[in-house]
């Protein structure tokens, strides 16, 4: 009884020992997972401009040659009747009365090579209608039809998918068609108030951020915001620029209300664009080298402008 007692207490004991095991590499894995989100929320507020820049070529599309109208052919029947009429039964097929059913199953390959032909047709068909249907479209957009823009910005630009840069944003056209997007960039209450690092004992460190840190990350998340507006307007509409105005919510210090104002504004030009190397760059220093305005400081962040 001595003997089983004392195995109990080992086993016991190995398999306190294993909880607690299992329970650090628990808790280190959190560690690490939480500094990774940390790391990556970081980069989607900060970062968002890093992306390639692959604007379509509407004005090639709008000059570009139409289909002609698809005729229908009749390859497959053709073949298949040729198959038809080129059947002769063999001894065999006539001895044991397999011709009739041969040549049954001939002709309804005909009427399935019909089919086939129609069915090539219609998606011969399609493809022009389709084509047709994109160069007109493309047509439209050089010439700025406001219907056209707002079509070609819902659907194919990634602006609906940006939850870390914009809660709205309106379109102005000027009379000359030049273009103003005006957004309605993240406030400084979506910044986050607390990094967290991982130890190299695999602890994670979590510290409150200071009032200028979390300023300074607001102002490149406005930066990095613009950037990536810009881009993606200018990916999907044929201008050669685009100026957007960043708005965010300040407290008016005479009413004691606050409001969305104005902080940054930017004019983004295609060319400019086109010569960055966006996924190794700052931002603030692309918004700063294309003369952007605005009025910031580490201790009171933003002012309206």
């Amino acid at each position: 009884m001595r003997a089983i007692d004392r195995e109990a207490k080992r086993s016991q004991a190995r398999r306190i020992a294993y909880e607690r095991s299992a329970q650090k590499v628990a808790l280190l894995e959190q560690a690490a997972d939480a500094a990774d989100e940390y790391q990556q929320l970081i980069e989607q507020l900060v970062g968002a401009h890093r992306v390639a820049f692959r604007p379509i070529d509407w004005a090639a599309i709008a000059k570009r040659p139409s289909l002609p109208s698809p005729e229908r052919s009749s390859a497959h029947e053709d073949a298949a009747r040729r198959a038809l009429a080129d059947y002769r039964p063999n001894w065999f097929e006539r001895t044991l009365g397999l011709a009739t059913g041969k040549v049954r199953a001939l002709e309804q390959a005909v009427a399935d090579a019909a089919l086939q032909d129609d069915a090539s047709h219609r998606a011969a068909c399609w493809k022009a209608k389709a084509a047709d249907d994109e160069q007109e479209f493309a047509r439209k957009l050089v010439a700025l039809d406001r219907d056209a823009v707002a079509t070609v910005v819902n659907e194919q630009s990634g602006l609906g998918k940006l939850p870390f840069c914009v809660e709205a944003l309106d379109l102005y056209f000027s009379t000359d068609g030049e273009m103003t997007a005006r957004v309605d960039g993240l406030d400084l209450d979506d910044m986050p108030t607390q990094s967290v690092t991982l130890l190299q004992s695999g602890k994670a460190s979590v510290k409150p951020l200071s009032p200028a840190k979390i300023h300074d990350l607001h102002r490149a998340n406005i930066c990095a915001s613009a950037l990536r507006v810009a881009i993606e307007l200018l990916q999907v509409v044929p201008i050669p620029m685009v100026e957007v105005v960043m708005e965010t919510d300040l407290l008016d210090p005479a009413t004691g209300h606050i409001e969305p104002k104005p902080v940054l504004t930017v004019k983004v030009s295609r060319q400019a664009i086109a010569s960055l190397a966006l996924e190794r760059t700052e931002a603030l220093a692309v918004v700063e080298r294309l003369g952007g305005k605005m009025d910031w400081n580490s201790r009171r962040g933003f002012v309206g402008i």
